[in-house]
């Protein structure tokens, strides 16, 4: 990222949390927020450098389908019993990637914490934490930065074609790291923004080319929830203009959708059940 983009009043708290720097913290918020952000931000200003502990799979880091085993755990219990003047700051990234056992073993280091070391667990899903984890840990909501933030940070990323920041903005408004990866990954863009132009027709289309859209998301249920996601963000644009009962109640069916395919319901029928 250019520049560490951080929401006024998320700033003020993490001032206040280098003053009496907790033992055990958690930084989450939404997918794009800029966790890490958040860290580099801590640790400059406590003048340390970050040590990361990441997913693994095969001994070797690995973001994607790497987990955090309780043998790495145990590796990290038998580093912080070494001797540390300075203040030392462990990040857990993708602390929901830690299996039960392993969240088990970190309540070990938790009740034994060595001399100046803290932790910090970086996670977008506090909820697959054990309830023992979060009793003993402080948890910060990192906020979204404003428009007009998102905005500043298009112009540093040198983004000026019109048509790109709207786009940009309805996508990834207030996520600053996500921000950057969309305006870097022209790619990763296209992907993205093709997804908008779905939702569109989605809302939109005829009945056939919205039964079409059905069957191209029905084997990609994380494409879907976003596909539906976009869909609601079209329809909320839209009653800014004022209350549509018929836009509503869409918003309500499209949500409804949203919430079946998330706790596993098929796609498919879900998606086609908004059509019809």
């Amino acid at each position: 990222m250019p520049n560490s983009y951080i929401h006024p009043s998320t700033k003020q708290h993490l001032d206040s949390i280098t003053h009496d720097v907790p033992q055990s913290m958690v930084f989450t918020g939404p997918e794009g927020v800029g966790l890490s952000a958040a860290v580099s931000y801590i640790a400059d200003t406590l003048h340390t450098k970050p040590m990361y502990v990441l997913p693994e799979k095969d001994e070797k880091v690995d973001i994607e389908k790497g987990v955090i085993t309780v043998d790495v755990i145990r590796r990290l219990y038998a580093m912080t019993k070494t001797i540390e003047t300075a203040t030392r700051l462990i990040v857990i990234d993708y602390a929901e990637r830690m299996g039960t056992q392993a969240q088990n073993a970190f309540l070990k280091l938790l009740e034994e914490p060595g001399k100046n070391t803290h932790f910090l667990l970086l996670t977008h899903s506090v909820s697959k934490l054990l309830p023992t984890i979060q009793s003993r840990v402080q948890i910060t909501e990192i906020t979204p930065i404003t428009l007009t933030q998102s905005e500043a940070l298009l112009d540093e990323l040198k983004v000026t074609n019109a048509q790109k920041r709207a786009q940009l903005l309805f996508i990834a408004v207030g996520l600053p790291a996500f921000l950057t990866t969309l305006a870097g990954d022209e790619k990763l863009f296209e992907a993205r923004a093709q997804v908008i132009r779905d939702a569109r027709t989605y809302l939109q289309g005829s009945t056939y080319e919205r039964l079409k859209l059905s069957l191209k998301y029905k084997d990609d249920r994380q494409g879907a929830l976003t596909l539906l996601l976009d869909a609601m963000k079209l329809l909320q644009g839209s009653l800014k203009s004022g209350q549509n009962p018929e836009q509503v109640k869409k918003v309500a069916t499209v949500l409804n959708a949203y919430e079946r395919i998330e706790a596993n319901g098929n796609v498919r029928l879900q998606l086609a059940s908004v059509v019809v």
